[in-house]
């Protein structure tokens, strides 16, 4: 029986995040949406999808909120416990950071997703 990926490691810029369970990976690129006329379907559209990380670490003392904010060309790793890993380059973090109960949910858009 094959493993399901239930761990992931996420490093940002060469430095191993304290990631919380439900780290999310968005490989990116092309989605495509049904286009419906009268008459039924008639085809699809495409949409360019940005490659990104969604996660929420824990906020220790060496958690500086102020280098995430500066991240605009970060490279990330994405590996997971069943040995398949994603770089994400040309990185930046994307979202206003909130320091809630001791965690930063954290959401990062990359040029590209690679499977390495």
């Amino acid at each position: 029986m094959a493993q399901v990926t239930g761990r992931v490691f996420i490093t940002v810029a060469g430095k191993r995040l304290a990631s919380k369970e439900g780290a999310k990976l968005m490989y990116g690129g092309l989605s495509r949406e049904a286009v419906v006329a009268d008459t039924g379907v008639v085809g699809y559209s495409e949409k360019t999808e940005v490659p990104g990380v969604e996660c929420t670490i824990a906020h220790t003392a060496d958690v500086k909120l102020a280098d995430f904010r500066a991240m605009t060309a970060a490279t990330i790793s994405f590996d997971t416990d069943t040995g398949a890993s994603f770089v994400l380059n040309g990185a930046w973090c994307g979202n206003a950071l909130e320091l809630e109960k001791g965690e930063v949910k954290l959401t990062f858009g990359a040029l590209d997703c690679k499977e390495v």
